[in-house]
């Protein structure tokens, strides 16, 4: 069967890559032709390019009606941005590289009309994972993310919402779009609500995409990964978007008492809380890292993920300023500690025969659902 996904597969985040090759690779495993559209919208765009200015403002209009203007201008106004970009210069080439020999992709799209207009041909199309249908970004708000160009069957996997609720004028839209679904599925259980909210009473959870492959599925594609002459179980790894002081205060203690060095898997930011700044890791290196830590903190969804297939102690913290901690907290609760959102103290260790036993049955749930998605 021809399968066809879309989801933030090339955003230069760790999560997004490996969510999007991780249910390529499943369903490639169970014998399907698959491919991720190639979609990246204007909001997609920016991350590595020097000269991009997005659209809409004064600035997007003087440099649209003088084009040599934006490569005087742009630099004035976003010069930090420039900066930081030739710095994690490697950290693009790890992740183009990676996207290059790992995932499949359609022909490219710039925007949900020309998707709509010249739609790839496939048996099943499937929306996810990841934040796609979260409409406080520019993702949710999409109609591409809802798969408003399929003519086929048309279904959802592990797409989350990211926030517990929408915002009312928002909700018309994503009822319409999601009304043309033959099956919903979603990540959270805050999902769940939502979905409810809107009239829609037949959608289910399931796991993220990661957990579809095992913990040696995983080690076997991170084998390739950079080295950085870390002591296996002898370091604690810090994935911190913001230089977040709590973070920062907590991976001091847990320092303190183990001795350990902190290492930083960062994009743009340097933290100087930390022993060792990584700032040229890939999707490969990441997994890697984790795998081989002893600990992980962190304000990430996958860097939590990948503590639990990698069975590693981990604590988690919400990212300032956003609404988007229900993902975490999700999760925590569904392997029963929701004590480490948040930490006061460092903890005891995790029962992972317990946690396992409890992923192990949504996993195989989720695989079973994802299965009768596509074949009924």
């Amino acid at each position: 069967m021809i399968i066809d996904t879309i989801t933030c597969h090339n955003v230069y985040n760790y999560g997004a890559s490996l969510q999007a090759y991780a249910l390529q690779h499943y369903l490639e495993s169970l014998g399907h032709d698959v491919k991720i559209i190639d979609f990246q919208p204007w909001f997609h765009q920016d991350r590595y390019k020097p000269f991009f200015i997005s659209p809409g403002g004064k600035l997007y209009s003087i440099c649209k009606a003088c084009p040599p203007l934006r490569y005087i201008l742009v630099p004035l106004k976003y010069h930090s941005r420039l900066i930081s970009m030739v710095k994690t210069w490697g950290r693009k080439k790890a992740f183009d590289d990676f996207t290059k020999q790992y995932l499949s992709l359609t022909c490219r799209y710039n925007t949900s009309e020309e998707l709509k207009a010249n739609p790839p041909q496939a048996d099943v199309y499937i929306a996810g994972s990841d934040q796609i249908w979260n409409t406080e970004s520019y993702n949710g708000k999409e109609p591409g993310y809802y798969l408003d160009f399929g003519k086929t069957k048309k279904i959802s996997y592990a797409a989350s919402f990211a926030v517990s609720e929408i915002q009312e004028e928002w909700r018309p839209f994503v009822k319409s779009q999601l009304s043309h679904f033959q099956h919903i599925s979603v990540r959270e259980r805050t999902g769940l609500s939502i979905l409810k909210s809107l009239g829609i009473p037949n959608g289910v959870q399931v796991v993220d995409p990661v957990f579809l492959l095992g913990s040696e599925e995983w080690k076997t594609l991170a084998h390739k990964a950079k080295e950085y002459g870390l002591k296996e179980n002898n370091y604690i790894v810090v994935y911190d978007f913001l230089n977040d002081e709590r973070i920062a205060a907590f991976a001091k203690k847990l320092k303190g008492q183990t001795d350990m060095t902190v290492v930083s898997i960062n994009d743009f930011n340097i933290l100087p809380y930390v022993d060792i700044n990584i700032n040229d890791a890939g999707p490969l290196e990441f997994v890697s890292l984790i795998s081989k830590a002893a600990a992980v903190v962190c304000s990430s969804f996958h860097a939590s993920a990948f503590s639990l297939i990698f069975k590693k102690p981990f604590y988690v913290f919400p990212l300032i300023g956003q609404n988007n901690s229900s993902r975490m907290e999700d999760l925590l609760n569904l392997i029963g500690h929701h004590e480490r959102f948040m930490p006061g103290n460092i903890l005891d260790d995790m029962d992972y025969d317990a946690i396992q036993s409890v992923l192990d049955n949504e996993i195989g749930r989720s695989k079973d659902l994802l299965q009768s998605f596509v074949n009924n």
